[in-house]
């Protein structure tokens, strides 16, 4: 059995998803007055000062901390036709080349696992991304906030009177799925010793060392 695995943002779809994603959620004007007071993080990011998990962070923490996490997924799921609509047809080509042939189809990707796993579920693929820490805001039945914070399971079952309801902290739940993780996130899922041969398709340096695990590596290929 052979296994191929594909970069999301510039090798399967056009442009930036987690831009587009914002924009579809908060609006364009939210996005742009909130990269105009956050230009000295990209300012940074472009001069090599700050890394991509710190201005992505930044990023997260600015547009989504607080949000409701049932509500989030609720848009991750009404953004799958906008990523859709981004595919690259030579790309789904070739996917659909390695489905033919049974081979296991992965997408690695920096971007938030959530909003790319229905995209995922709809091509076929299995999903590696990102993923994004929550935590619980308990409320009592008057809706007003009672605590904030995780909550030991003891301490949450004597006020069986609180509502509780989950939200983005504006953290990652998992290291950033660039560069160096993207391998280490590919190696702890699959055992690639199992594979006859190994595809890997990406486009930016921040897929070097996912290409350096495959006896197939396209460097932007489509």
């Amino acid at each position: 059995m052979n296994i191929a695995f594909f970069d999301f943002d510039g090798t399967m779809a056009k442009g930036d998803s987690l831009l587009g994603f914002v924009a579809f959620v908060r609006g364009k004007k939210r996005l742009y007055w909130g990269l105009f007071s956050r230009c000295f993080i990209l300012i940074g990011y472009a001069l090599g000062l700050i890394s991509n998990t710190k201005a992505k962070q930044a990023v997260m923490r600015y547009f989504f901390a607080n949000m409701d996490y049932k509500e989030f997924l609720q848009e991750c799921e009404r953004f799958c036709p906008d990523l859709e609509s981004r595919l690259k047809p030579a790309a789904l080509a070739r996917l659909q080349w390695h489905k033919d042939r049974g081979d296991v189809v992965v997408m690695v990707s920096a971007s938030f696992e959530e909003y790319l796993a229905p995209l995922c579920a709809k091509l076929g693929m299995e999903c590696i991304g990102t993923r994004l820490a929550t935590q619980t805001h308990n409320k009592d039945s008057r809706g007003g906030d009672s605590s904030c914070g995780l909550e030991s399971q003891a301490g949450s079952e004597k006020v069986d009177s609180r509502l509780e309801s989950t939200f983005l902290s504006g953290e990652f739940a998992t290291p950033n799925c660039y560069g160096e993780q993207k391998a280490v996130r590919i190696k702890a899922r699959y055992d690639l010793s199992s594979y006859e041969e190994i595809y890997a398709y990406g486009d930016s340096k921040g897929d070097a060392a996912m290409l350096a695990l495959a006896t197939h590596a396209f460097y932007k290929p489509f």
